[in-house]
């Protein structure tokens, strides 16, 4: 009789690959589209950083089909690649901002 060794284990190795895609089809169910932003709202973001003095704020952004709240306050805008630097070390591309409150 053969010792069968690690072969008897050989049909549980596949597990570890469907449960890191199954992983990966659980977390694609709750990504959302990025919303459009209005041109009233365009203005509304413009207006609150062209007069930004310092305030903690509400920063809405959408990343990797999810839309993230952080609240922080902005320790530089960087206009030539177009993002906000937060003090908590956060970058947000103006492109993915959708609100701030």
């Amino acid at each position: 009789m053969s010792d069968r060794g690690m072969k008897k284990w050989a049909p549980y190795k596949t597990l570890d690959t469907q449960w890191d895609k199954l992983d990966e089809l659980h977390g694609s169910q709750d990504k959302v589209e990025k919303p459009k932003i209005s041109n009233e709202m365009a203005e509304e973001i413009n207006d609150i950083l062209v007069n930004y003095h310092g305030q903690e704020l509400e920063f809405y952004y959408y990343k990797n089909g999810r839309i993230l709240k952080e609240k922080s306050t902005i320790r530089r805008i960087d206009a030539f690649s177009k993002q906000l630097i937060l003090d908590n070390k956060i970058i947000i591309y103006l492109k993915d901002l959708v609100g701030i409150k």
